[in-house]
């Protein structure tokens, strides 16, 4: 009833805007489709029986596009982009006709390949470019084909990396075209990420023009498609202010490149107009690049907490809690909050590690040390969704066991790490201290709302506490060459926060260790006997 009445309603508003200064038809199979929503990222409008539309637009946003309904997909372009927006270049007067061609597809079932800062920069040093194509891609080829149901990637932000744009004459166009010559094998959806702005524009109104050259590759700063029963909103949440005069200088750079993780009061009024055509029993899944809800934080969140607020008010009138992607913070970050406890926050790491910058013939890690790979999401109607990591050296990898022992053997060893101390011994964790010995980590990345672990000696359990300590292959894979390297702001003071590690005491440097993890439901999850003494060498990691 509801997505009656509201498509009426926008019916008749439709019609009143005929004269528009953008129109157009959408058809499927050459028929017109009816009461399919378009907008220009400010006013949605609704096709009428011969399936067209009008909207009066002040064009600000810079496209019109396509809310694709269930079962449909909007014919791509390029075999990458799916052809739901069309790029608006004419001044305000003049009038312009966009149609939309849309061909049927069964999303009973489907999966989504999950992407999110990719960083791609073509610099020599990272040798970003190959590593994408010889580790990232195969994953991704691997996943494509053997999955169920048709298949999409969504890209949460960063493509490429705008510092660099200058330096390796390598933007976010040039990320397009080599996924486009690579023969990317899904649709994609994308959204704007903090990278992906024009570095080199600032003054009134940058956080718009900035993002020039991401909308012309890859489309509107919000918009939503319909897939299956699931209703899907990508929304950029990077606000960019890019002071100028100020920050990092490099070729073509003029400000700071900063920003701040909010949604604009135009965000919202289409957001409220986009969620009263849905209806209220699908679920809601929600992509930003920076995350709403964080572990980093004292508050848990990452956007203002007003804005969160308004955005689970939106949401409030749904069956099913939405769930929102997000990348950004480079790490593994599954959280919900107490104040929002139908929004719940699955963050992604970077899908190129730590930003290509560990050595390039080791494995690749991301921020907190686990490994890194991309999420992979699927979905049927009337099931939950099963959400699993695919790491690129193992597979599904979810943990990472450490016998502190031999850590400690490898710190006092390091003249990196006598470095780091002298430099900063009041901020970072010294393991090669004897405070350590016989101590026990578990990096478990794989952690949800309601896991608990269990270790166990000779049967007995051992006390278990949460931590947020440093993960030691992370430390000696990006921040010891760093220390060592003659570029003093590359070195970092403070340690990195592990939102997900598990400590243990032992008796004794030899016993071996079980490890349980368990789900909310109180079944086992994984399991694992760990055998000690345990070697340490981040360079060829054990598979646990």
């Amino acid at each position: 009833m509801k997505r009656l009445i509201i498509t009426a309603f926008l019916a008749l508003g439709s019609v009143a805007v005929l004269a528009g200064n953008i129109s157009g038809r959408v058809i499927c199979n050459g028929q017109p489709m009816n009461g399919v929503p378009v907008s220009d990222g400010i006013t949605i409008v609704l096709t009428d029986k011969d399936g067209r539309y009008s909207i009066d637009s002040d064009k600000s946003d810079g496209s019109v596009f396509v809310i694709t309904p269930s079962g449909y997909i909007a014919r791509t372009v390029d075999g990458l982009r799916p052809g739901f927006w069309q790029p608006l270049y004419l001044p305000v007067e003049q009038e312009e006709i966009h149609d939309f061609v849309l061909e049927k597809e069964n999303q009973s079932r489907y999966t989504m390949i999950m992407l999110a800062d990719m960083h791609l920069t073509s610099d020599p040093a990272r040798d970003d470019i190959r590593r994408f194509k010889t580790t990232v891609m195969p994953v991704i080829r691997r996943e494509a084909s053997a999955a169920r149901g048709h298949v999409y990637t969504i890209n949460l932000g960063d493509t490429s990396h705008e510092i660099y744009w200058g330096e390796f004459n390598f933007n976010e166009s040039d990320a397009l075209r080599l996924l486009q010559d690579l023969c990317y094998p899904t649709p994609m959806y994308s959204l704007m990420g903090n990278h992906d702005h024009d570095p080199s524009l600032v003054g009134e109104d940058v956080d718009r023009r900035a993002g020039w050259r991401e909308r012309d590759c890859w489309g509107p700063g919000q918009y939503s498609v319909n897939i299956g029963s699931d209703h899907w909103i990508f929304l950029d949440n990077i606000f960019y202010i890019n002071v100028e005069g100020k920050g990092k200088k490099a070729p073509g750079v003029k400000g700071d490149r900063s920003y701040k993780e909010s949604l604009t009061e135009a965000q919202f009024a289409w957001l409220e107009q986009d969620l009263s055509l849905v209806d209220d029993d699908a679920r809601i899944f929600i992509c930003t690049h920076a995350p709403v809800l964080y572990s980093g934080r004292d508050n848990g969140l990452l956007m203002p907490r007003d804005q969160v607020q308004r955005l689970a008010s939106l949401l409030e009138p749904f069956t099913h809690d939405a769930t929102i992607f997000s990348g950004h913070i480079h790490r593994n970050d599954i959280c919900d909050h107490p104040d929002f406890p139908r929004l719940h926050q699955r963050s992604l790491p970077a899908t190129s590690g730590i930003m290509w910058a560990t050595p390039t013939d080791w494995p690749m890690y991301s921020n907190e040390g686990s490994d890194a790979g991309i999420w992979i999401g699927e979905f049927a109607a009337g099931q939950e969704p099963v959400y699993r990591l695919e790491t690129y050296l193992y597979g599904r990898k979810y943990f990472r066991f450490y016998d502190m022992n031999t850590v400690g053997e490898a710190y006092r060893a390091s003249e990196g790490v006598k470095m780091q101390q002298e430099l900063f011994s009041a901020t970072r964790l010294d393991y090669g201290k004897k405070k350590w010995r016989n101590y026990v980590f578990l990096n478990y990345w794989g952690w949800e709302p309601g896991d608990t672990v269990e270790m166990l000696e000779k049967g007995k359990k051992l006390k278990v506490e949460a931590t947020r300590y440093e993960d030691p292959s992370k430390n000696f894979a990006y921040e010891l060459p760093r220390v060592m390297s003659p570029y003093k702001h590359s070195r970092k003071a403070s340690k990195d926060n592990t939102f997900h590690m598990f400590v243990a005491k032992t008796s004794s440097p030899k016993t071996p260790v079980t490890v349980r993890i368990y789900g909310s439901d109180g079944k086992i999850k994984h399991e694992g006997v760990f055998s000690r003494p345990r070697a340490f060498d981040p360079s060829k990691p054990e598979a646990d």
